[in-house]
């Protein structure tokens, strides 16, 4: 006979330091464009290497902050899994980025990354997304 016990469901809460790490620093990311670069400057080490699609990839953060829009205030961030190998997390989410006026750069972006970590800084952080759907009207949860 089958197990009526509920099976668990996918990870969303952060169950170790590392997912700590990660899910403070994408939810930490705002409301104003200094919070957000305070934030990647506390959680990043300094040569901290970010990949993004369609973008060069970033070696350090003078070229991390190079790359962040300028304006860019507050990231709004929808978990739907994390998970750890090792020094990495891997993180799927959905998330919401506005400017400073209050204008999206991204709505309803599906992305998969992996951020390994050194210590408790993320030393190398690779996003996952398609870049022609930055912004979508439809709120998958």
């Amino acid at each position: 006979m089958p197990s009526t016990e509920p099976v668990p469901g996918p990870s969303t809460e952060p169950s170790t330091d590392g997912e700590r790490v990660v899910h403070a620093f994408l939810t930490r990311m705002g409301p104003t464009p200094a919070e957000v670069r305070r934030t990647v400057d506390g959680f990043l080490t300094d040569d901290c290497v970010w990949e993004n699609p369609g973008a060069p990839v970033c070696r350090g953060k003078p070229e991390i902050f190079a790359l962040l829009p300028a304006d860019f205030a507050r990231l709004e961030v929808r978990f739907r899994h994390l998970a750890t190998a090792a020094d990495t997390v891997l993180v799927e989410r959905i998330e919401d980025m506005f400017r400073a006026d209050g204008t999206p750069i991204a709505l309803n972006l599906k992305v998969m990354a992996a951020f390994e970590l050194r210590g408790d800084l993320i030393s190398a952080w690779r996003d996952y997304y398609d870049p022609t759907h930055l912004i979508s009207e439809r709120p998958d949860r």
